[in-house]
């Protein structure tokens, strides 16, 4: 493709930097509210420094490291490793299922572009889907969304069952007897569905936020905002190749997987052809990828003084 014709606005690439690291606070948000139920008292900012410097955890095969270093960032503050690197991992799989959610949830608009080629290429099954008409495809997706939020008790209780099995509790002060008011008392720890459903919206705002991210560069390339399907294409581009890519654990970062996916959803918007939808997700790569080493850089050397008399751990 000539690209002399584009209007290249790299400023648009500073603020898809500056969003990707917003996008990640309300993922942060929900291990912030999964630990607080464990009995883990913190700040908010201790608790986000950790999580943001833990993405580069995820560029070692495996991405176990990720919850490695978020369980030993929240050392200093007494928390446990273990209920931190658990309450991590439940984090991550919840923020993950919100965005395959969401791609699941915007499929239709998806479906309904005008070439659709691409995408099914790469996921042959989205064909039987394609073919069904529009009203029946948005019924699909709102059932997953429906079944997805009826299924939150169930998530609750899978999540205190895996607790139990790891002998977790928390402490909490007596309340027999005005002797006992200064003691403590093991409980086992128990997660709300309530805590659940917020943080999960939580986190659809966030990949909201890095469809942004995705769409900054995109304005940076010269593609403009024609309609509000624009938006969603972008956020449905970034969840699904993100989720994606996380469950291909021997890719560094989903490195590979993210990027086909994205390419093939990209090419859904007829302003993106083949040439500058590889262009996008290269950059795309390229822009989180520092975004998370200088905000991670900055967030360590700026560790948060948080008083003793406020933090209560289990």
């Amino acid at each position: 493709a000539d690209f002399s014709d584009v209007r290249w606005s790299p400023g648009w690439w500073f603020a898809a930097a500056v969003l990707y690291f917003i996008s990640w606070i309300p993922a942060a948000c929900l291990w912030w509210l999964l630990l607080k139920q464990a009995g883990v008292t913190l700040p908010f900012y201790p608790t986000f420094r950790a999580h943001f410097c833990g993405h580069l955890g995820k560029y070692v095969p495996g991405k176990a490291l990720s919850l490695v270093i978020r369980a030993a960032m929240l050392r200093e503050y007494r928390v446990s490793g273990s209920i931190a690197g658990l309450m991590a991992t439940a984090e991550t799989l919840l923020t993950m299922a919100v965005g395959l959610l969401v791609s699941i949830s915007l499929m239709p608009i998806l479906l309904g572009g005008e070439d659709a080629s691409s995408l099914i290429e790469l996921l042959p099954a989205l064909k039987t889907l394609a073919d069904l008409e529009p009203s029946i495809q948005y019924a699909i997706s709102g059932s997953f969304l429906l079944a997805a939020i009826l299924a939150t008790p169930l998530i609750a209780k899978s999540l205190q069952w895996l607790i139990t099995r790891f002998g977790l509790k928390k402490k909490q002060s007596s309340t027999e007897g005005q002797s006992d008011a200064n003691e403590t008392i093991e409980v086992p720890v128990r997660i709300s569905s309530r805590v659940i459903l917020l943080g999960s919206a939580l986190v659809a705002v966030g990949w909201i936020v890095n469809g942004c991210s995705l769409g900054c560069i995109l304005l940076g390339c010269g593609v403009s905002v024609n309609s509000i399907a624009d938006p969603l294409l972008w956020t449905a581009a970034v969840a699904s190749a993100i989720s994606i890519g996380f469950l291909v654990l021997f890719a560094p970062g989903g490195l590979g997987p993210r990027e086909l996916i994205l390419i093939a959803v990209l090419q859904l918007s007829p302003q993106i052809d083949p040439s500058l939808a590889v262009i996008a997700a290269a950059l795309f790569r390229m822009i989180s990828f520092l975004s998370e080493v200088f905000f991670s850089a900055l967030l360590y050397t700026l560790p948060a003084k948080v008083p003793q008399n406020e933090i209560v751990t289990n």
